[in-house]
């Protein structure tokens, strides 16, 4: 890095500092302000934020590392959750934006009652606001980032993970929502085109994507793993069994399956329930069709220029190889003097994009559905401002604290993936059925990590393969095991409550102890499904296609985007013709 390098670093700083100051009287002016942007946004600026928020500085190296792994069919594991986050567009962010809260949690006290429901509510704003939110921003964008400037910059690890939190968090607690996502729209557009330019000088230091396509094996190229299995594989653990587990399970059972925190939060700061949609459905075109490639062709040529004995890295009394490293690695041998400091310019943004939008939905959670509702009911929004503020900086700490101990990006998306997968079941049937009371959630949550580390016991016990399809299915078996009869044994929510929240929300489902869910409800609901499952294949298509055209011979690649942007004509066109169903 030289001074040419840090010069357009520096400036990038200040943009994105000028910018998300610019809102921060208007943040000032009450908590609805901070945390939803006074539910004012667009559609394009909303989506945008959701995109950038996803593409941190550790999700370039997180599809680096499972492409060298395993191959291409590696990046299943992110895509895979297109299907849930295409629900949320015709779905479920209709009956959030209804549901006219400040955070995700708040939900629980608007569809539950009495003590469980407001035990519950504080129980996840601490476990998900400050536990899981600083698990998340340590393992993801702050060790991404951490080894980003190992790489380009020569700091060491502790050097990197203090500067990393400490430049991410500065403008985060005085700039509310209103700067994190105006900031999120300028810093996206820089990630995007540091990405491409880098994409571009890999493919051009290796002589082009021909040389690629004969160096390396068709499996390695392939977009679905192989189908096949070694006579002593048991096929369910084969990577086409790992395949069936992610689209046969997968998607609809991790706790974002209903949208999740961060798409909530920008969903119900838009202006309707228009804005909303279009809003998730910017997001995922952004954050699937756009961004992969770059990544994937960027993952597969390093594969050609740099060797697994080069990303040794020290682990404890030994070594293992950092695939994740792979992509910082190329800035520096790739890339001229100035363009080095626009590319770690963009991985900062997307680093910082991120760090904003954690640190500021979790002070959401702590503020609004803790201190606020538990501890100072009373106090005046400036106080709660200054609370807001100061947790901000709190989280910024914890996610520091964990970042420290570390190593290795894509074991811990795994593993949240894995942890999560017995949760999303209760978070979609509280929408569709009366029954579902906190206990169910409570019981969820309370049996995830016991269920989890008790999973490889139970298969071999019952002498199951370890396939993910079994394992994933086993922790939603095993966690529904607990959960449902929590449900049938304790008392259902009081009918005014239910009531209220089904006339607020008019969600599908069964809903007739309380007068709704007939079958002409449901039916209307028919429309949007297929709207789903169509969107679903375009957004595969158009994410998929274009990579099988650059790395794979033959006319498929063509065919099957030409069909996905068919498939997006069809759905742009109900969108315009039926814009309010059901």
């Amino acid at each position: 890095m030289t001074w040419l390098d840090w010069s357009v670093v520096a400036v990038f700083g200040a943009l994105s500092l000028a910018i998300g100051l610019a809102k921060s009287r208007e943040a000032g002016q009450s908590l609805e302000a901070y945390f939803v942007s006074n539910r004012a946004l667009g559609w394009w600026l909303a989506g945008t934020s959701m995109a950038a928020t996803a593409f941190s500085s550790d999700t370039p190296l997180l599809v680096t590392g499972m492409v060298r792994r395993r191959g291409v069919w590696g990046v299943w594991e992110v895509w895979a959750l297109g299907l849930s986050t295409m629900l949320a567009v015709f779905v479920f962010s209709k009956l959030w934006k209804r549901a006219n809260v400040t955070t995700e949690v708040e939900l629980v006290e608007l569809r539950y009652s009495g003590r469980p429901a407001a035990f519950l509510r504080g129980f996840k704003a601490v476990y998900w606001g400050l536990l899981y939110n600083c698990y998340i921003i340590g393992v993801w964008p702050v060790t991404g980032m951490t080894k980003i400037l190992q790489e380009t910059t020569g700091l060491g690890r502790e050097w990197a993970i203090v500067a990393c939190i400490v430049l991410g968090t500065a403008y985060t607690a005085v700039s509310g929502l209103w700067g994190v996502v105006l900031t999120d729209a300028f810093q996206f557009v820089w990630a995007m085109a540091g990405a491409a330019i880098l994409a571009g000088y890999a493919v051009w230091a290796v002589g082009g994507l021909q040389a690629v396509i004969q160096q390396l094996e068709p499996s390695t190229l392939a977009v679905i793993p192989p189908a096949f299995a070694r006579p002593d594989v048991n096929p369910l653990e084969s990577p086409f069994g790992w395949f069936l587990g992610l689209m046969a399970v997968q998607w609809w059972a991790w706790k974002n399956t209903d949208g999740g925190g961060i798409i909530v939060q920008r969903l119900v700061s838009c202006k309707d329930e228009q804005q909303a949609m279009r809003s998730v459905l910017w997001f995922n075109v952004a954050h699937y069709c756009l961004r992969s490639w770059p990544w994937v062709i960027t993952a597969v040529v390093s594969m050609v220029l740099i060797p697994d004995h080069a990303l040794l890295t020290p682990m404890g009394d030994g070594v293992f190889v950092d695939h994740e490293r792979a992509y910082p690695r190329l800035i520096t041998m790739l890339l001229p003097v100035g363009l080095r400091g626009v590319l770690l310019a963009s991985l900062f943004a997307a680093f910082v994009s991120t760090l904003s939008t954690q640190l500021n939905w979790g002070a959401s959670y702590l503020v609004n559905d803790g201190y606020r509702r538990f501890v100072n009911p009373r106090a005046s929004e400036r106080h709660y401002l200054r609370i807001a503020k100061l947790c901000t900086w709190l989280l910024a700490g914890g996610a520091m604290w964990v970042a420290w101990g570390t190593r290795s990006i894509g074991s811990s998306f795994t593993w949240i993936l894995h942890l999560t997968a017995g949760i999303g079941p209760v978070y979609l049937l509280r929408w569709l059925w009366w029954r579902i009371n906190p206990w169910s959630e409570i019981a969820a949550m309370t049996a995830s990590l016991p269920v989890y580390y008790l999973r490889p016991h139970a298969l071999g016990w019952l002498g199951l393969p370890n396939g993910l399809l079994v394992e994933l299915l086993f922790m939603v078996g095993a966690t529904a095991a607990v959960w449902v009869p929590a449900t049938l044994a304790t008392a259902p929510v009081s009918q005014g409550v239910l009531k209220h929240f089904y006339s607020t929300v008019r969600p599908p489902g069964w809903w007739a102890r309380v007068g709704g869910g007939s079958r002409e409800s449901l039916v209307q609901w028919i429309p949007a499904l297929l709207q789903w499952a169509i969107a679903s294949f375009a957004l595969l298509a158009t994410t998929i296609g274009p990579i099988r055209m650059l790395l794979t011979p033959g006319h498929d690649g063509w065919m099957l985007s030409l069909a996905g942007v068919l498939a997006w004509s069809l759905v742009l066109t109900e969108l315009r013709r039926r814009p309010a169903s059901p």
